[in-house]
């Protein structure tokens, strides 16, 4: 399609990238449509994407709501900060929520019935004030009451600070080693810009926006 063209070649390169870093073709590949048209999605799904994130609630649900009437097959994930006035509509849509990091969520998921899977966020050591993410005794509280609620808490997400290789590499790590003791499955590490550090890391998932679709509107 036209301005995404390209896609077939850079999903390809990604592939090449996460087996170079460990990685295997398991690891799953969210395509990160934010301020993207529904045409990125319709380009992505050509390429063999099936899995798409999404930042914001109304522009989650009205472009899942488009590629529902055009009959496309794809998962949604959210993967922006949650609104709780607004997850209800979001429930409608998404299979995974990836961005859980407090208690009053999950009670309002379990309330809503929903039955899709859920990530814990987990925030970097010394996260800027007002930054989304749990403490590390928090996610395993958070992990404990999902679990007790019904909810179906399969994994962690961890969203780095920009800094150097190592402080990331250690932080999504220590993501990693913290979900293992809590025997978890999935876990969404790295974005476009540090995704091959996160999959040698141990990242069952990455969450891929420019690198896949150029630069935003």
């Amino acid at each position: 399609m036209v301005g995404y063209d390209d896609l077939a070649a850079r999903l390809a390169g990604v592939r090449a990238e996460i087996r170079r870093c460990g990685g295997s073709d398991a690891v799953r590949v969210v395509a990160v449509t934010k301020r993207h048209p529904l045409d990125a999605v319709i380009a992505g799904t050509l390429v063999g994407l099936d899995e798409f994130g999404e930042n914001y609630a109304d522009e989650l649900v009205a472009k899942a709501e488009q590629a529902r009437q055009r009959g496309l097959d794809v998962r949604w994930h959210y993967i922006g900060a949650i609104q709780r006035r607004r997850l209800r509509q979001v429930c409608s849509y998404v299979s995974m929520i990836e961005t859980v990091s407090r208690e009053v969520e999950l009670e309002t998921l379990a309330d809503i019935g929903f039955e899709g899977e859920l990530l814990i966020q987990v925030a970097p050591t010394g996260h800027p004030e007002g930054r989304n993410g749990a403490d590390d005794d928090q996610v395993v509280e958070l992990v404990t009451r999902g679990r007790a609620l019904g909810l179906k808490v399969v994994g962690l997400m961890g969203m780095a600070l920009p800094e150097g290789p190592d402080r990331v590499a250690a932080y999504f790590g220590h993501v990693y080693s913290l979900g293992q003791s809590l025997d978890l499955r999935e876990y969404s590490l790295g974005m476009s810009g540090d995704y091959q550090v996160g999959v040698a890391q141990g990242a069952t998932m990455v969450r891929l926006g420019s690198v896949l679709f150029g630069a935003r509107e």
